[in-house]
């Protein structure tokens, strides 16, 4: 389960629209979200805006240095772009864009590591979650752990 604390109201109501649309696979947050009419969703996507995202810690902290550098360098050797580039330079997100700033390591690696098979379901109906497809698919297990054990240290 994500840590939903901070998350921009956008990008939790385009992420329960695309549970609803099946753009994203998930059987426990489809049944959650279709029954959520739009002011419900609204009212959830604002409360969680204003909860607090304190990093809970946990992850390996040797991989935080690696993880700094890939965020905001990327790995121009993999064409991939820097997370801060989308994510922000602190993490935070913006709009659509998830916050990763205090986010759980164990779902951020899980998420980066099975994207294919749970983000953009429907090529019909693309969102902005498909920009990070070549991304996630380009980094390497090891790259994956280091940016999420740097962004689950964030604040």
């Amino acid at each position: 389960m994500p840590r939903l604390a901070g998350q921009s109201p956008e990008y939790l109501q385009n992420q329960l629209q695309a549970f609803i649309d099946r753009r994203r696979t998930n059987p426990v947050m489809f049944n959650v979200a279709h029954v959520l009419n739009p002011s419900m969703q609204k009212a959830l996507a604002d409360h969680f805006r204003d909860l607090n995202p304190r990093p809970l810690g946990g992850a390996p902290r040797e991989l935080v240095g690696e993880g700094k550098r890939i965020y905001q360098e990327g790995v121009p050797a993999a064409n991939v772009p820097p997370c801060a580039s989308c994510h922000g330079p602190e993490a935070k997100g913006a709009d659509a864009f998830p916050r990763l700033a205090g986010q759980l390591n164990d779902y951020i690696i899980k998420k980066l590591t099975n994207w294919d098979k749970e983000r953009g379901q429907q090529k019909d109906q693309p969102d902005n979650s498909a920009i990070m497809q070549p991304i996630a698919h380009d980094l390497t297990e090891a790259q994956i752990r280091a940016v999420a054990a740097y962004v689950s240290y964030l604040e």
